[in-house]
């Protein structure tokens, strides 16, 4: 008989996971009969009960579109704002203005590259980036330097997964205007040094941006600390809704850079003649926002705040740990990132066998949910000499229990399969 609930240790105690585990109403749901095993946080995470909640009560109860003057177009207007200085004190920003709200870690980006593609980027200049980005940590810079007629530069990695910092280093030079690196592999989960290479790239006067998607649901990130000039990620890893994104970035480069699109909002003033930009933060809000998605990821910050993310943090890297010594023991797995630091994510290949197969058996006989494929990271596959991996991300709604259910799974697999 399947088990998934774990008698409470370590860090599950002073949580409570079963209770928090109680808020997530998705986790009930089963498929012929077997609970969700949900292992595939790093593509998105279920949403707990007060976020459906504050959902179901901003569209019955509180609805009207912001900045008109009606009264329930002013109580939003007011809980979008409150929800910008409640990220802005959750990630450690200096002022509000420098929290641009966006769809996603994606649009963050591409903001970011279609400013510096369009203002900052020259023939011979250079893109530093490194060959375990997110595709969407690299076709905006393609774009880019498409537009400009700049280049993009690829740092490798050591051995073990990590970001090779002597290469790094190498690599910067007078003709490298940004550097756009992830703040971990959504495949390796290899956590990069954020400071080391904003210091290494500033004493150069080079910017960084940080493309935080896979970082910001798992740990504290402070903008103070890490001194990157654009960090982005995404409401819905996180446990918000979709379609609601984070822009920050360093005012001095917000005010330097053209804005993606254009529209109401954005413009403070419009002639046929020409028309002026909004001062940030929006600038770079053209058009009606995501409002109702934006408050209720407010209220998803009060419940990760709530919790203590520093527990949850914790409490992941013992699934963690736990999850890589149980893959271990399996002589036809083979684990690819060892570095010290890893949000936690595990992807591996199972020697000789389809990983795609094992996917769909994992979720057809036992209800698990993980990723198996490129994981959109085409280049690192091609720079590990593989095809694709099975990738298991794991979140604080998770167990040991569940690990054990999954490893029960994985066997079964492969004892079918030789």
């Amino acid at each position: 008989m399947i088990q998934t609930e774990t008698p409470p240790t370590g860090h599950d105690q002073l949580l409570n996971i079963e209770k928090i585990r109680r808020d997530f109403p998705m986790l009930t749901t089963k498929v012929k009969g077997k609970p969700l095993i949900y292992f595939d946080s790093a593509a998105t995470n279920h949403k707990p009960q007060a976020v459906i909640d504050r959902l179901v009560e901003l569209y019955t109860t509180k609805y009207g579109k912001t900045e008109e003057s009606h009264t329930f177009s002013q109580l939003m207007t007011q809980a979008l704002e409150d929800t910008r200085s409640k990220t802005a004190v959750m990630i450690g920003a200096s002022d509000p203005s420098e929290i641009i709200f966006t769809t996603g870690s994606t649009h963050g980006i591409n903001i970011v590259a279609n400013g510096f593609g369009r203002e900052i980027l020259q023939e011979g200049d250079e893109v530093l980036i490194s060959v375990m980005e997110h595709h969407s940590n690299i076709v905006p810079w393609q774009m880019a330097c498409e537009l400009s007629g700049a280049k993009i530069k690829v740092c490798p990695l050591l051995p073990d997964g990590r970001l090779d910092m002597e290469r790094f280093e190498k690599m910067l030079s007078a003709n490298t205007k940004i550097v756009s690196l992830a703040h971990s592999s959504n495949v390796l989960g290899t956590i990069i040094p954020v400071r080391d290479i904003c210091n290494l790239a500033h004493a150069r006067g080079i910017p960084v941006l940080i493309d935080g998607a896979q970082v910001a649901p798992h740990m504290v990130v402070d903008m103070l600390d890490l001194d990157c000039d654009f960090y982005v990620f995404s409401a819905h890893k996180m446990g918000g809704p979709a379609g609601v994104g984070v822009l920050y970035g360093k005012s001095t480069w917000l005010e330097r850079i053209p804005p993606l699109q254009g529209g109401e909002g954005m413009a403070a003033s419009v002639r046929f003649e020409g028309s002026q930009y909004s001062p940030l933060p929006k600038k770079f809000e053209a058009g009606t926002p995501a409002f109702e998605e934006i408050v209720a990821f407010g209220t998803l910050i009060d419940y990760v705040k709530s919790l203590d993310m520093r527990k949850t943090a914790a409490y992941e890297q013992e699934l963690l740990d736990y999850a890589t010594e149980q893959l271990n023991t399996l002589p036809q797995v083979k684990v690819y990132g060892a570095a010290p630091e890893k949000e936690p994510v595990i992807s591996f290949d199972l020697v000789g066998m389809d990983i795609k197969a094992c996917e769909k058996f994992l979720n057809d006989e036992y209800n698990i949910a993980v990723k198996a494929g490129a994981l959109s990271a085409e280049p690192l596959m091609q720079y590990l000499g593989v095809a694709g991996l099975l990738r298991v991300s794991l979140a604080y709604i998770n167990t040991k229990a569940e690990i054990d259910v999954f490893m029960e799974g994985l066997v079964d697999f492969i004892s079918r399969t030789k």
